[in-house]
């Protein structure tokens, strides 16, 4: 009977949850959309005639921004690594003090017969 109820509760939170995830990444890409369909070029930003502008590159092809997402991706995943690493060998030292003082102390029985 618990069981149910627990399974039940679970449910409702579940689907209540679900759809405010989906309302929420629902508003962000509406709000991006109209963000990026508002970037336009400013037409005439300096007097032609007192400055030189610098000519535009070309735009990245889709190949470039794959390879460049891939890279960036790897980065990420690296440091990521690196840190997860740096805090589960954070407390190694402490650990072997912890070893040498329980095995200075009374024998441990490594197992207990239940009768």
């Amino acid at each position: 009977m618990t069981d149910e109820h627990l399974m039940r509760q679970w449910a409702i939170a579940h689907s209540d949850f679900s759809s405010d995830l989906d309302r929420g990444l629902l508003r962000l890409g509406g709000f991006l959309s109209r963000r990026l369909q508002r970037l336009q070029t400013i037409d005439l930003p300096y007097d032609q005639t007192t400055c030189v502008a610098a000519e535009s590159e070309a735009p990245m092809s889709a190949t470039a921004r794959a390879a460049l997402a891939g890279v960036m991706a790897c980065v990420a995943t690296s440091a990521l690594l690196v840190t997860v690493a740096a805090l589960a060998s954070a407390g190694a030292g402490h650990a072997a003090v912890i070893h040498h003082t329980m095995a200075a102390g009374p024998a441990i029985v490594p197992h207990a017969y239940l009768a």
